[in-house]
C-alpha cells in the first residue's frame, strides 16, 4: 500500500485506488500514516481526529471508526494493538513519512555529499502542498514547512563548499552563530526546542530581562547555554550552588572569569560586577534562581540599572517578579521530540534503538514522564538493566524506579525525587498544602474553584497561584493543571504522611459541594456554562465517587455526588454511569434525610422494581426525560439512540418493594422541597398505578397518567417538566388532545425560565401536534430551534434525531432540496462525532428522503445499511420503523411478497414497543400492501386504525403520496372524517385488526 499527500490525497493498493470515505476515516488515517510502523496511542488519537470536541467515550469511538477504516484498506494493515493502533506499512510508502526521515538523516550527516543527497531526495518528493484533512493537523504543516526550510539550508550551504566540512557543519550548529568558549560546552546534541529558542532570542532583542520558567528537569539550563552560546561575551552565572547572600559573589565570580578586565580598584563583588560591566554590551544568564529569587530579583534590577548595554536571561521555576520582565515559559517536550530524546538516550545506553515492537512502551513512557527532558534521561538509563516494558512497568511507582542517576551531575538531577525536592524546599507550608490538595484533583482545578478548595483544605487560595508562579501547577483554559510526575510527588507524599485518605476525602466533599452549585445551574438559563464545568470536571467527580464507595463513612457524600450528576448524565444520555451510581448509593439514600437521598432513592427503586435484564440495567432505569418518548416515526424515523421506552416487566418482588417504599418516598419528597423532588410525588404515584393495572405481556407503560396531586406548591419548573411528561406520554399514547394543551404550557413555562433545554424538548413535543394539526410550516419553525436549542447540551444521536424530525416535516411540505441539504448536514455531524446509531439515523432519513420521490431502489440501499449495522441494543420501535420503510421501498420496487415479510416482522415490534406513532407508521404501510394487492376496503380500514393510534389524520404522508400516484386511485388518501379516538385505552382492538387484515 502507497500512501501520497504532497499535492492532493492519493491511496494506491496493488495499483488500485483506496476508498477512504469520510473525515473521520481520512482523520484517522492521515494520523496513523504520519507514525507509519508505529503503535499511536488512543489519546493522541482521539485528540487529533476530534481536536475540538472528543466523543463522550473516546475509545468507543475510535474502534467504531477504526471497524469503518479497516474495510477499505487491505487486510492486515490496519492493527488494533495494546495501547491503540497501529498502520503496517513501511514509512517508504508514506510520502510524508519519507520525507521527514531523508530530512532528519540529512541533518545527521557527517559527510557532506550524503547531506545533500538526502536533502534533495527530500525536496524531490514535495510534489505540491501538504494535504490534511482540515482542521486539527495545522502542527503537521508547521512542521513540515521546517523541515522543508532546513532542507533547504543544508542545500544552500553544503552545496556552496561541500569539500569543506567546517563549512558543512556551520549551518547547522551553534558554532556559526559564534561560540564562546567561556559557556560550557553541550554534552549532547539539542533535540527540539527550536521554537522556544527563536522565541527567546526574539524576547531578548526587544526586552532587557527574560525569565525562561518551567518546571524542574524541563530543560531551562540547556537552552540558557545554548543561547549564550550563540551570544558572543555572554556572562554565566550558575547559581544553584549559592546560598542566601551569596548571589552578588557568584555573578562576579563569573564576571572575573568571563571579562578580561584592568586592575580592579572596588572591593565589593557588586561593585567589581558593575565597574567590569561597564560601557559593555553583553548578556548575563542567571541559572537556577529559584531558591534565592528575591536576592537574585534584586542583583538583576542592579545590573540592568547600573550596566545600560547588558541584557539578563533568567532560568527559574518562579518569575523574579521585576517591572518590564519578558517571559519564556518552557513546557514538556512535544511527543515527537520527547520520543527522540527517550530513543537517542536508550541508544545511547544498550546500545541499540528501541525497536517496532517497542514503539508502544516508548509512547507509554514518553506520556507518562509528561515528556521532561530530565525524567527521560533517567528513564532511558535504566534500559542498560531492564527491558523498556519494565520500565514502563515499573513507573507505577515512578520515584522509585529513577532513584539513581548520572553522579557528575549536581544532586538534584540525580533522581527524579530529588528534581521535585529541590522545588519542594522553596515552598511555604499552605503551598505544600496546595500541592498535596492539587494532587488529588485528577482532571485539574477550575480557576473558578479555587476559593472553594482552599476552603476545604483550610488553605488560602493564593497558594494555588504560588504553585503557578513556581511551575508545579500550569494555567490552561481557565485551569489549574499539574504534570503527571508532579502529581505522583504529592500523592507518594500523602502516603508517606499516612494522609491519603483524609485528603481524597476532603476532595470528595469539595466536590459534592461544586457539583451541587452546577446541577442547580442546569435547569435554566446558565446551562451551557454548567454543562461544561462538569465535562471539564468528569474525572474528578469519577475520583470523589470511588473514593466514597471504598472509605467508609463516605456514603452520604456519595448520594450528593450522584444526585448532582443525575440530571447531565441524563442530559448526556449517560446511562450507564447513572446505574452505576444509583445502584452503588441507592441503599445508602434509604434514610431518605436529604433532598439528594430523597431523589436518589426514588431513581433506584425504579431501576430495580423495572428493569428487564442486564442491557436494561446497563441502560438505565426508565428516563425522567422527555427522551422517553421515541419521536414520531412518520417524521423521519424513531430515534436510534435512546432507551427502549419499553420498561421491563415489574416482578412481583419488585413491584412489592415498590409499594411498600413509594409512600415514604413521597412523603420525604414532601420535606425535602426542590425542582426535582417535587416532581417524584406525581411520577411515583403514575408509575406505581399504571405497574398495578398492566396486563401480562403489554407494555404496562402505556396507561401511565401524571396526576395533580402534590403539585399544589411545586416550583414553576417542576411544573414545565410535569408538562413536559405529560405531552411526551400524550404523544406516545395517540392523544392529540393533551399533546397539545400540555406541549403549549411547557414551552411557554420553559421559556420564561430561560431553560433552553426545556425549550427544545418540549418545543419537539409542541412541533408534533402542529403537524398533526396540519400546521406544518409552523411545525417546521419549532422543530427547527429545537433542534439549535440542544446544540452542545444533549448527545449527538438525540441532535440528530431532532434534525430527522424537520427533515420529514421538510418532505410532507414538497421541499425536496431543502431536505437533502439536512440530510447532508446530519451524516456530516453523526460522521465526525463517530456515533453509529447517529449514522444510523441518517440512514434512514435518507431512506424516508427516496421513498417520498419514488425511488424505492435506493431507499432499500439505505435500509440494507441499517440492517448491516444494527445492534442488539436498537429498540423495538427502531426495528419496526426500517422493517416497516423496507416494506414501503418493495411496494415501490412492485415486490408485495417481500413487502408482506417486512411487515410480519414490524407489527409485532411496533406492537411490542407500545408506542403508538410508531404502530401508526406501520399500520399506514400495511395500508399500501393491501392497496398493491387490490384490497381497497381493507387499506381503509388500516388507514383509520392509523388515525386512531396516532389521534390524528396524517394527509400529508410522503409514502401515501408517491402511493396514490402509482395506483391511480384515491383509496390511500386518508378519509378526514375518520375517527381519531378509540373507546379502548390501549389500541389493542387497532393492534389485532392490523394483525388480521395482514394474515
Amino acid at each position: 500500500m502507497r500512501l501520497r499527500f504532497f499535492g492532493g490525497l492519493a491511496a494506491e493498493a496493488d495499483g488500485a485506488p483506496l476508498d477512504i470515505r469520510g473525515r473521520g476515516q481520512e482523520a484517522l488515517l492521515f494520523r496513523l500514516a504520519l507514525d507509519a510502523g508505529t503503535t499511536v496511542a488512543y489519546r493522541s488519537l482521539a485528540e487529533d481526529v476530534w481536536p475540538d470536541d472528543l466523543p463522550e467515550d473516546p475509545r468507543a469511538a475510535l474502534q467504531s471508526l477504526a471497524s469503518r477504516l479497516r474495510r477499505g484498506l487491505p487486510a492486515g494493515t490496519l492493527e488494533a494493538v495494546p495501547g491503540g493502533y497501529r498502520l503496517a506499512v513501511a514509512r517508504e510508502e508514506v510520502d510524508l513519512a519519507q520525507f521527514q526521515d531523508l530530512v532528519a538523516r540529512a541533518r545527521r550527516a557527517a559527510d557532506p555529499a550524503a547531506a545533500t543527497s538526502d536533502a534533495r531526495a527530500a525536496l524531490d518528493l514535495w510534489r505540491g502542498d501538504p494535504w490534511t484533512p482540515g482542521h486539527g493537523f495545522d502542527w503537521v504543516v508547521r512542521d513540515l514547512l521546517e523541515d522543508r526550510a532546513h532542507a533547504e539550508r543544508i542545500l544552500a550551504v553544503r552545496g556552496t563548499d561541500a569539500g569543506d566540512p567546517g563549512v558543512a557543519r556551520g549551518a547547522e550548529d551553534s558554532s556559526a552563530s559564534g561560540v564562546d568558549a567561556s559557556v560550557p560546552a553541550a554534552l549532547t546534541p539539542l533535540i527540539g526546542r527550536r521554537r522556544e529558542l527563536e522565541l527567546i532570542g526574539e524576547q531578548l532583542r526587544d526586552e532587557r530581562l527574560v525569565t525562561l520558567i518551567g518546571p524542574g528537569g524541563a530543560g531551562k539550563t540547556t537552552l540558557a547555554f545554548e543561547t549564550a552560546r550563540r551570544a558572543p561575551g555572554s556572562v554565566v552565572v550558575e547559581l544553584a550552588p549559592a546560598a542566601p547572600g551569596e548571589v552578588w559573589a557568584a555573578v562576579a565570580g563569573a564576571v572575573g572569569r568571563s571579562i578580561r578586565v584592568g586592575e580592579l580598584v572596588s572591593t565589593s563583588a557588586r561593585d567589581r560586577v558593575a565597574e567590569a560591566l561597564a560601557g559593555r554590551t553583553l548578556l548575563v544568564v542567571l541559572d537556577n534562581c529559584e531558591h534565592v529569587s528575591a536576592e537574585a530579583a534584586a542583583v538583576a534590577l542592579d545590573v540592568l540599572r547600573s550596566a545600560p548595554g547588558s541584557r539578563i536571561l533568567a532560568t527559574s521555576r518562579e518569575p523574579l517578579g521585576l517591572a518590564g520582565e519578558a517571559f519564556v515559559d518552557l513546557g514538556p517536550l512535544p511527543d515527537p521530540d520527547a520520543r527522540e530524546l527517550f530513543s537517542r538516550r536508550v541508544r545511547a545506553a544498550r546500545g541499540s534503538a528501541p525497536t517496532p515492537d517497542e514503539e508502544a512502551a516508548v509512547e507509554r513512557i514518553v506520556t507518562r514522564l509528561d515528556g521532561l527532558p530530565l525524567a527521560l534521561e533517567l528513564a532511558a538509563a535504566k534500559s542498560r538493566t531492564l527491558t523498556l516494558a519494565e520500565i514502563d512497568s515499573g513507573l507505577d511507582d515512578r520515584f522509585a524506579l529513577l532513584a539513581t542517576g548520572p553522579k557528575a551531575i549536581e544532586a538534584r538531577h540525580q533522581t527524579l525525587r530529588a528534581l521535585i525536592d529541590w522545588s519542594w524546599e522553596t515552598l511555604t507550608d499552605a503551598e505544600r498544602t496546595a500541592l498535596r490538595a492539587a494532587a488529588v484533583f485528577p482532571d485539574g482545578v477550575d480557576v473558578r474553584d479555587v476559593p472553594a478548595i482552599g476552603d476545604a483544605f483550610d488553605v488560602d487560595a493564593d497558594a494555588f497561584d504560588g504553585l503557578v508562579d513556581k511551575s508545579l501547577l500550569r494555567r490552561s483554559d481557565r485551569r489549574l493543571r499539574m504534570l503527571e510526575t508532579v502529581r505522583e510527588y504529592g500523592i507518594d507524599r500523602l502516603r508517606t504522611e499516612g494522609r491519603e485518605a483524609e485528603f481524597r476525602a476532603v476532595q470528595a466533599r469539595a466536590m459534592a459541594g461544586l457539583a451541587a452549585r452546577e446541577d442547580a445551574r442546569l435547569r435554566g438559563p446558565e446551562v451551557r456554562e454548567a454543562l461544561a464545568w462538569f465535562d471539564a470536571d468528569d474525572e474528578n467527580l469519577s475520583a470523589a465517587l470511588r473514593v466514597c464507595a471504598d472509605q467508609p463513612g463516605m456514603e452520604d457524600v456519595g448520594v450528593r455526588v450522584v444526585r448532582s450528576c443525575l440530571w447531565t448524565w441524563l442530559m448526556r444520555e449517560r446511562f450507564e454511569e447513572l446505574q452505576s451510581g444509583v445502584m452503588r448509593f441507592g441503599e445508602a439514600a434509604a434514610s431518605l434525610d436529604s433532598e439528594a437521598a430523597v431523589v436518589v432513592r426514588a431513581i433506584a427503586l425504579l431501576g430495580s422494581a423495572f428493569a428487564r435484564d442486564l442491557e436494561d440495567a446497563v441502560e438505565g432505569p426508565p428516563r425522567l426525560g422527555p427522551a422517553a418518548s421515541s419521536s414520531s416515526a412518520d417524521t423521519g424515523g424513531p430515534t436510534a439512540g435512546s432507551t427502549d421506552a419499553r420498561p421491563g416487566e415489574p416482578t412481583a418482588a419488585g413491584l412489592a418493594r415498590f409499594e411498600r417504599e413509594v409512600p415514604a418516598v413521597i412523603e420525604a419528597a414532601a420535606v425535602h422541597r426542590s425542582e426535582l423532588s417535587a416532581a417524584l410525588g406525581p411520577l411515583l404515584r403514575a408509575v406505581l398505578a399504571a405497574a398495578q393495572n398492566h396486563r401480562p405481556g403489554a407494555p404496562w407503560s402505556r396507561n401511565v397518567t401524571i396526576g395533580d396531586e402534590g403539585l399544589e406548591d411545586a416550583p414553576t419548573w417542576t411544573l414545565a417538566l410535569i408538562s413536559m411528561l405529560r405531552s411526551a406520554i400524550a404523544q406516545n399514547g395517540g392523544d392529540n388532545q393533551t399533546l397539545g394543551a400540555e406541549s403549549e404550557k411547557a414551552v411557554s413555562t420553559f421559556r420564561e425560565l430561560g431553560d433552553v433545554w426545556g425549550t427544545a424538548f418540549a418545543s419537539q413535543m409542541r412541533s408534533e401536534w402542529l403537524q398533526l394539526a396540519g400546521r406544518l410550516d409552523e411545525a417546521l419553525a419549532v422543530a427547527d430551534a429545537s433542534s439549535a436549542g440542544l446544540l452542545g447540551l444533549t448527545s449527538v444521536t438525540d441532535l440528530v434525531q431532532q434534525r430527522s424530525q424537520s427533515i420529514g416535516l421538510l418532505l410532507r411540505l414538497g421541499r425536496l432540496d431543502e431536505a437533502r441539504a439536512r440530510l447532508h448536514e446530519s451524516q456530516e455531524l453523526a460522521r465526525t462525532k463517530d456515533s453509529p446509531r447517529a449514522i444510523a439515523q441518517t440512514d434512514m432519513d435518507a431512506a424516508a428522503i427516496e421513498i417520498a420521490v419514488g425511488d424505492g431502489a435506493a431507499a432499500l440501499r439505505h435500509l440494507d445499511i441499517v440492517a448491516a449495522e444494527m445492534l442488539p441494543s436498537f429498540p423495538d420501535q427502531l426495528i419496526a420503523w426500517s422493517r416497516s420503510r423496507r416494506a414501503q421501498a418493495l411496494l415501490l420496487e412492485g415486490r408485495a411478497d417481500e413487502a408482506h415479510a417486512a411487515l410480519a416482522e414490524a407489527l409485532p415490534a411496533a406492537a411490542r414497543s407500545g408506542d403508538h406513532p410508531i404502530v401508526a407508521d406501520v399500520a399506514v404501510s400495511i395500508a399500501g400492501w393491501l392497496a398493491t394487492t387490490g384490497r381497497d376496503a381493507d387499506a381503509r380500514r388500516a388507514l383509520v386504525a392509523a388515525a386512531r393510534l396516532r389521534g390524528g389524520v396524517d394527509a400529508s404522508d410522503p409514502f401515501l403520496r408517491v402511493m396514490r400516484e402509482r395506483l391511480g386511485n384515491d383509496v390511500l388518501l386518508p378519509d378526514a372524517t375518520a375517527p381519531t379516538s378509540r373507546a379502548d385505552s390501549d389500541g389493542d382492538d387497532d393492534i389485532a385488526a392490523l394483525v388480521a387484515l395482514l394474515a
